[in-house]
């Protein structure tokens, strides 16, 4: 009877057997979580990164990592293993588009990532688990009835971890190949909106003008005796700037550039179309005799006329992913923004600086037939965000004592039977058209019958958003 283990040495190795059975399976998920490298995804033209977040409970949503900004998932999955998926920023925007209009592509993509990572997760599980088993059956020595328990603590283990994984994973892959649209991954973005009040443009005026594609008239008649940087930049004859000219019998130097931002158009120089379009501040910085300078900056780095097309190609666009897209936008632009204030605020002379507000292009009241997709609701989110963004430049401008300047479209949206704006198969979409150029100018020449606010001694910065 001596050869045979005691009744307290069995319960003891029932005992570590049970706790590493339970523990094993665990330690080894929440390990190869930690490891497992994330399996990059080309879906929608888009660069995304795949991977499972640790976690210890039992159910639960996935995670979406977008665009600095952390959002749980919709769909809710059972199991440790779910979904994180990182979007760091929008490339390929043509792509999206299509996606948008070939929604069956997305859940696949997605489906196929999560597979591969799957795999690969599985594999670290596995081979994680079986350390941790062969160390706790070292540690149970070498005894015949030690060996036993160690396999049957391995069976136990092994198949803890595939039914832990399996269950999860297939739900992942289900809910995942069953993603049509970013609203159904991520949710809507709620949101409270009340009909537009359109303001009355505040005091501005300008021999200047520097900015983006809406000063520069881009889809418009391009100028008379162009030179390759006008053709290059779509300078038009119908720009504002023009229309400035014209009814003061002035000369109205027009800088502006399609695609200009504040780094790439206004600090520095611009590549576009073949051309390298010098900085238009250090032009600006150069010239003799400026009085007034009016800007319209912004909207490339809002991603604005995306934000928009997406809104009208989708069938809802107040999903959290274009929400964050756009509130990662307004900050980063927010702080580029204050940084030129400070440049124009400095320029020789002190010219009077006016800002020029963003139109809203939209009808309150859908008139569009057909296509695009023009809803009350799509109206609703984009006057929201539209609100929020000129809200900065309106506020920016005022810090400075800088005019700014809120061109009103009211009535002449797109698609109504006197619009201001370029229909979606014109040369620039959602852009002025003559009319609408001719709508800022005036907005402008009637800010330059006022006198011009007062400048503040101390220096401004960006209120926190």
């Amino acid at each position: 009877m001596s050869g045979r283990p005691s009744i307290s040495r069995i319960a003891s190795i029932v005992a570590v057997t049970v706790c590493l059975a339970a523990v094993i399976p665990l330690v080894s998920i929440e390990a190869s979580l930690l490891i497992a490298p994330p399996q990059n995804v080309e879906a929608a033209g888009q660069s995304l990164a795949l991977s499972a977040g640790p976690s210890a409970s039992t159910s639960g949503p996935g995670t979406l990592e977008l665009f600095g900004q952390s959002i749980p998932t919709t769909q809710q999955f059972s199991g440790p293993i779910r979904p994180r998926l990182l979007w760091a920023e929008v490339t390929h925007y043509d792509e999206l588009l299509l996606a948008l209009r070939q929604p069956e592509h997305l859940g696949r993509d997605l489906r196929n990532g999560w597979s591969a990572y799957f795999i690969r997760e599985l594999l670290i599980t596995v081979t994680i688990a079986a350390v941790l088993a062969a160390l706790g059956l070292a540690l149970l020595r070498r005894r015949w009835q030690l060996i036993l328990a160690g396999l049957a603590l391995s069976a136990v283990v092994a198949g803890a971890v595939d039914a832990l994984a399996i269950n999860s994973a297939a739900q992942g892959l289900q809910q995942l190949s069953q993603v049509r649209t970013l609203d159904q991954l991520v949710g809507r973005a709620p949101l409270a909106v009340d009909p537009p009040s359109h303001r009355a443009p505040s005091p501005t005026a300008s021999t200047v003008v520097i900015g983006d594609s809406t000063a520069a008239g881009a889809g418009n008649p391009p100028v008379a005796h162009a030179t390759a940087e006008d053709t290059a930049c779509r300078r038009s004859l119908d720009s504002y700037a023009a229309d400035i000219a014209a009814v003061n019998n002035s000369r109205v130097v027009n800088l502006a550039c399609t695609n200009a931002s504040i780094e790439q158009g206004l600090f520095g120089p611009e590549a576009i179309n073949g051309t390298v379009v010098p900085s238009q501040l250090a032009r600006l910085e150069t010239m003799h005799g400026v009085k007034t300078v009016i800007v319209s900056i912004g909207a490339n780095e809002m991603h604005w006329t995306q934000l928009m097309e997406l809104c009208l190609v989708a069938p809802q666009c107040d999903d959290t992913a274009s929400a964050a897209w756009f509130s990662q936008a307004l900050d980063s632009f927010t702080i580029d923004y204050y940084d030129l204030l400070q440049r124009l605020a400095a320029l020789p002379g002190l010219p009077r600086v006016i800002v020029n507000e963003y139109y809203d292009p939209l009808p309150w009241q859908p008139v569009c037939v057909g296509e695009p997709s023009v809803t009350a609701a799509k109206s609703a989110v984009l006057t929201s965000r539209l609100g929020t963004f000129n809200t900065v430049l309106a506020d920016g401008a005022a810090s400075f004592g800088f005019d700014a300047v809120a061109p009103s479209f009211a009535g002449h949206e797109l698609c109504t039977q006197q619009s201001f704006v370029q229909g979606l198969n014109d040369g620039a979409p959602l852009h002025p058209n003559a009319a609408g150029e001719i709508a800022i100018a005036l907005a402008d020449e009637e800010a330059l019958l006022n006198p011009a606010p007062p400048r503040p001694t101390g220096a401004a910065t960006p209120t926190p958003s």
